[in-house]
């Protein structure tokens, strides 16, 4: 019984640790900004992503049909798309759609704040996870200074991205994950405050 215990909490331990590796790996999406926009002579790299994503999501179609489990996977997962895989579209979504300016802030939150969060109510401190709005609003507002002003528009632009981001990663939903929603919406709102400075002359 004890080393049944023990296999279990390493297991679990091991999952939550691919886990938060995966998340903080998801900040090298801004490598896709620095490629060349011809990967190969007729091949674009936006081409070149949607493949991927479309190889990706048909592993996912053979997994859930064959029903394979994977280590890292919650359980809830083994009968849905997996969060991986959310993430991915949602980083897919942000390269392709929004600039690195808004992409960087949006990428360090999902690689880093949700996983704070996850870890401080692994501890049983769930009330101090929402400590990720206000350090998710300093870390937007500071990279978004350098490439807005003046002042009021990136901090802003900050507030409502890491607003969204929080309440992303704090209200959970059934049919989408919140690794997605957390790249795609925060980018959302902060491209939405910018058009608003922009067409108001702010």
């Amino acid at each position: 019984m004890v080393l049944s215990a023990y296999s279990k909490c390493t297991f679990m331990d091991r999952a939550r640790a691919l886990r938060r590796l995966i998340h903080f790996l998801l900040v090298f999406g801004v490598v896709y900004y620095f490629l060349p926009a011809q990967l190969a002579p007729g091949f674009p790299k936006d081409e070149a992503l949607i493949l991927l994503m479309m190889v990706i999501l048909s592993f996912e179609a053979v997994r859930l049909h064959l029903k394979i489990r994977i280590e890292g996977l919650r359980p809830y997962e083994y009968s849905r798309l997996s969060g991986f895989s959310w993430a991915f579209m949602g980083i897919c979504t942000v390269v392709l759609f929004f600039p690195l300016s808004m992409a960087l802030p949006v990428f360090l939150g999902v690689a880093f704040m949700d996983p704070l969060a996850g870890e401080l109510r692994q501890l049983g401190y769930p009330g101090f996870a929402n400590v990720i709005w206000p350090l998710s609003f300093l870390m937007f507002s500071a990279l978004l200074v350098t490439h807005y002003h003046p002042p009021a528009v990136p901090l802003s632009m900050g507030f409502a991205g890491s607003t969204v981001s929080w309440l992303a990663e704090k209200m959970k939903f059934k049919s989408i994950d919140d690794d997605f929603l957390m790249a795609v919406l925060p980018a959302a709102a902060m491209l939405g405050v910018y058009m608003v400075f922009r067409w108001f002359a702010l």
